[in-house]
């Protein structure tokens, strides 16, 4: 068994949370998604319905607009902080326990910083129609809205990325694994992450 937690970065429309879906279930790990909100909101004492809005605006990028905190009270100027770190506990927390899969969250760099061993995979695509075909069958997306809707959401993922660490959205030289799963479907995608972690290979 591995001693390493998978943290899966991901363009949307990739297929990254699948991908994570089927490392957890053949290898027996956790799987943290929208879990890790929920386990934050109970460690702080934080109102869950508090997470999810935090969720809600960062995709309007409110969040990453420091001139918005200009003149707020302290509360409100520290929650995006706050929110993080409850995140980051709770990963820390799950990691330490067992090595498990966590997408997305900055959670490669927080297990980094935490001294904790990961493999830190990113999943592109290069077909957009793909894409697009998973905006409106996974999230409703309304097909003449598709394609801004990826690039938005695509968007906020990275300033989410760039507000919290020092690092860009995918880019190759954070990862150890980069998969594109318009060339290689789930099931392949899953079985080179989980042949990364056998530590008997090459051995």
């Amino acid at each position: 068994m591995t001693n390493r937690s998978v943290v899966i970065n991901r363009e949307f429309g990739s297929g990254g949370r699948e991908i994570g879906k089927l490392v957890a279930e053949r290898s027996g790990m956790e799987f943290y998604d929208t879990r890790i909100l929920q386990e934050a909101a109970t460690r702080r004492g934080l109102p869950q319905d508090l997470l999810e809005q935090f969720d809600e605006r960062l995709q309007a990028s409110t969040f990453f607009d420091l001139s918005f905190f200009t003149g707020v009270e302290s509360q409100t100027a520290t929650l995006p902080y706050r929110m993080h770190q409850a995140i980051s506990d709770v990963i820390v927390a799950a990691a330490q326990r067992a090595p498990a899969v966590f997408i997305g969250r900055c959670a490669d760099t927080i297990l980094e910083g935490a001294d904790l061993p990961l493999r830190s995979v990113f999943v592109y695509g290069t077909d957009l129609d793909r894409k697009i075909a998973r905006a409106i069958e996974v999230d409703g997306v309304d097909p003449k809205y598709a394609e801004g809707y990826i690039a938005k959401m695509d968007k906020t993922r990275r300033r989410y990325q760039e507000f919290f660490t020092d690092t860009t959205f995918g880019d190759r030289r954070n990862y150890d694994l980069c998969l594109n799963s318009a060339r290689l479907d789930y099931e392949q995608c899953a079985g080179l992450i989980l042949a990364s972690l056998d530590e008997t290979a090459g051995a």
